[in-house]
């Protein structure tokens, strides 16, 4: 039975070692002008996020670290068996605004199964954390264009309230109706990439929006150093995806690399890139592509 027959509602937070930002968003949550049920999704965490918990009866489960991927499964799992209609799913690190799952819930019909918050910087609240992709005819992110991405809600027409593409898992409303048509996540991604493959998979199914008045605030996540385990899943795994799901496949595959590289050069420096290119962590670059290439969903590290 669930905790409160009157919600339709469960949020899922999956959280790992980060318990400060976690009891932000749990704050959040408590204070929607729709209030959701809740569950914490603990990867098990070894920073008191545990003792937090139970010592303020808040509703988790702890279980083995399985990645963000095995997080979201957990959560979603949980959901369908307690019957809920939806599952409102988020990281730690970011918050919703007080009235973003009302708003979310006004913009739901038959058709869309999954309606998402739209992630913008905490302290910049204007401007996108991760920036929405321009979408070509086939649906797919451009590649080549004098805009590629919108990176502030100045850019979309202020008439617009929802932008066909999301960014899962940073305030996402999915109609479980959802998953007894495309399956729950894979979780042999492990992280990154496993919520892209359940996108495109939605996709697939049914109708897929960002509700641009339904906010989430997140920290700045261009600020943050790379994890080396981060470069080589973000690596592979989206190697496999290009070439699972999107056009002019092996095109993406370089700029994946691309992106990887940039990345490390701007947040972790110049030392770090060349101990990429060619230096001791050049095998979290390399064994990405292989493993990307060959399909492996294997987790080495």
């Amino acid at each position: 039975m669930k905790p409160n027959d009157s919600s339709e509602v469960l949020a899922v937070v999956v959280t790992h070692n980060r318990c400060e930002l976690l009891k932000r968003c749990i704050t959040y949550l408590q204070q929607q002008t729709h209030l959701p049920d809740l569950l914490i999704v603990n990867n098990q965490s070894t920073d008191g996020t545990e003792a937090y918990l139970r010592e303020n009866n808040i509703h988790h489960i702890t279980q083995e670290n399985s990645g963000s991927a095995g997080g979201w499964w957990r959560g979603i799992d949980e959901g369908t068996k307690k019957g809920y209609q939806y599952v409102w799913m988020m990281d730690d690190d970011g918050f919703p605004d007080p009235e973003a799952l009302e708003t979310l819930l006004t913009l739901t019909n038959e058709e869309t199964i999954c309606i998402s918050s739209t992630p913008v910087k905490e302290d910049q609240q204007t401007e996108l954390v991760f920036g929405l992709p321009v979408l070509n005819t086939g649906g797919h992110p451009v590649i080549f264009a004098r805009r590629r991405k919108y990176d502030r809600l100045s850019q979309f027409p202020p008439d617009m309230d929802k932008y066909p593409h999301i960014h899962p898992f940073n305030g996402a409303l999915i109609d479980l109706r959802a998953v007894k048509k495309v399956g729950n996540i894979d979780r042999s991604y492990f992280m990154f990439g496993d919520e892209v493959d359940f996108l495109c998979r939605m996709k697939k199914a049914g109708q897929v929006y960002s509700a641009l008045k339904a906010l989430h605030y997140h920290p700045d996540v261009s600020r943050r150093t790379i994890d080396k385990k981060k470069v080589y899943y973000f690596i592979r795994n989206t190697i496999i995806l290009n070439h699972l799901y999107y056009d002019k496949a092996i095109i993406r595959d370089f700029l994946c690399v691309g992106v990887a590289l940039l990345r490390i050069w701007k947040r972790n420096g110049p030392a770090s890139f060349f101990s990429y290119i060619a230096g001791r962590d050049c095998k979290f670059i390399y064994r990405g592509i292989a493993d990307g290439i060959r399909k492996r969903k294997i987790n080495p590290y």
